[in-house]
């Protein structure tokens, strides 16, 4: 994508990623694009928030596999000491669990390296409407619709969802029973509907399902 004419002063950006090509790869991508300028770069976390403070960048576009802290730790620390900055996480995973992670710490975007040129410059741009929701990759936004969909189909009672938590806490079906005042017949048959609805067949699995939607 050539550089246009623009008004606009160019969006401030530095890239976090532990491999010197990617960082070359995104600097090029980026910086072709008038409103886009790079200015810092980092191979690591360290000393990261010194740099941030020296550079002011606008954007701040940041792996998760990193050596040390990883890019979700360090996401909660840039956004402590830096609140106005806009931070984008750039990764290739795109497992439900590190975006459902990164959003609980108040990422502005999330973004896969699968994207192209002009999807890259176009996501990174959207940083400049700081009332804006969460930037998101097509493929990341797909991720999280059929997250929620999935969500909405599985939907777990109050009851549901207070079982799920004592299965959670490695509580046997004869504790649950004594502390709710029912039958274990009862608790039985709920711990059998939660798996099926759940789409699990084991206890480790609903308890894993209680980590991971953040039930715990």
């Amino acid at each position: 994508m050539s550089a246009e004419p623009t008004s606009l002063a160019p969006l401030n950006i530095v890239i976090v990623d532990d491999h010197s090509v990617v960082r070359q790869g995104s600097r090029d991508l980026i910086s072709t694009h008038a409103e886009l300028n790079v200015i810092g770069e980092a191979d690591s976390g360290e000393n990261l928030l010194g740099l941030l403070k020296l550079k002011q960048p606008d954007v701040l576009l940041l792996d998760i596999n990193l050596p040390g802290k990883n890019g979700l730790e360090l996401l909660g620390e840039v956004r402590d000491a830096f609140p106005e900055l806009r931070i984008l996480l750039f990764s290739a995973h795109n497992d439900i669990q590190y975006i459902r992670k990164a959003i609980a710490l108040k990422a502005d975007g999330y973004i896969s390296k699968t994207v192209s040129e002009d999807e890259l410059q176009r996501l990174i741009l959207l940083s400049r409407n700081k009332a804006a929701l969460p930037i998101y990759s097509e493929d990341i936004a797909l991720k999280l619709l059929d997250m929620k969909r999935g969500e909405s189909e599985n939907k777990l009672t109050a009851r549901e969802e207070e079982i799920l938590l004592y299965v959670a806490q490695g509580k046997t079906n004869k504790d649950i029973a004594e502390s709710l005042i029912v039958s274990v017949k009862t608790i039985d048959s709920h711990v059998a509907n939660l798996m099926k609805k759940l789409g699990v067949s084991n206890r480790a699995q609903l308890t894993a399902y209680a980590y991971e939607h953040g039930l715990l």
